[in-house]
């Protein structure tokens, strides 16, 4: 069995969960309101058998051995007001009481 590597850059939050980011990932798919928080999803990403969940509102996938030019400058302070509005909307509509603050994330995964 091969493994694969890829880093992400992500706008959005980590959100602390005491089961699997894959069980939780298909609850967020079903639950989300999605008429609120049109911009958000969720990327799990990590340590082989320990992804992390986060909610996010922008991803990109950097491939091992290729790069991406990212300028997170050129997101507006209104569009950053509104994406941080929806994932806290989004956060609480799931019911999470253990997130960070939003920000830009850089995110390395093995699986």
């Amino acid at each position: 069995m091969g493994m694969y590597h890829a880093t992400y850059f992500a706008y959005g939050i980590h959100v602390t969960i005491d089961i699997h980011a894959w069980e939780e990932a298909e609850r967020i798919d079903a639950e989300l309101p999605r008429d609120r928080c049109p911009d958000v999803g969720h990327l799990s990403a990590g340590d082989y058998d320990c992804d992390m969940l986060f909610l996010v509102t922008k991803a990109t996938e950097v491939a091992l051995g290729k790069f991406e030019h990212v300028t997170p400058n050129t997101t507006t302070a209104e569009q950053l007001a509104d994406w941080n509005r929806q994932l806290a909307e989004a956060a609480a509509a799931l019911g999470y009481g253990r997130i960070t603050e939003p920000g830009w994330l850089i995110v390395p995964d093995l699986s």
